[in-house]
């Protein structure tokens, strides 16, 4: 009996790199507080250098609205605010979107993780051409 189970749970192992792997996408943190903000603010001229990459070798997602638990007692802003920092520059946010959509490159990398370009309120960009995303679910 033990080897028929053994078995099974092998089979099932094996087929799970077959099976669609969801994107991972992360909370703000505390750390994150300062980027993300600083993300947002610079929203415009971070658009440049999205508008000119040619290649992205990796993305990370951090959404903006999602919290595990209410906090009651934290620094971290209520996902509200960052609503309200992404209207208040949303020049910035609109010309940040309006590169992820015309980059082919950027486009096909949202789209390869379901993201669409005006869910990103703020982006980071390495010296390779890394993403770091600030989005909204919706």
């Amino acid at each position: 009996m033990n080897a028929i189970r053994a078995l099974r749970l092998s089979a099932v192992g094996a087929a799970l790199p077959l099976l669609p792997q969801p994107q991972a996408q992360a909370q703000v943190t505390q750390i994150d507080v300062q980027m993300a903000s600083s993300a947002i603010m610079n929203a415009g001229k971070r658009a440049t250098k999205v508008a000119s990459l040619k290649k992205v070798p990796s993305v990370g997602v951090i959404r903006l609205d999602f919290r595990v638990a209410p906090t009651f007692r934290s620094d971290l802003p209520d996902p509200a605010e960052y609503r309200i920092l992404a209207s208040r520059n949303a020049k910035g946010v609109a010309k940040l979107q309006q590169a992820l959509r015309s980059n082919p490159v950027t486009r096909e990398v949202l789209a390869r993780r379901g993201i669409s370009p005006s869910q990103v309120a703020g982006v980071q960009v390495s010296s390779n051409g890394s993403l770091r995303l600030y989005i909204f679910s919706r």
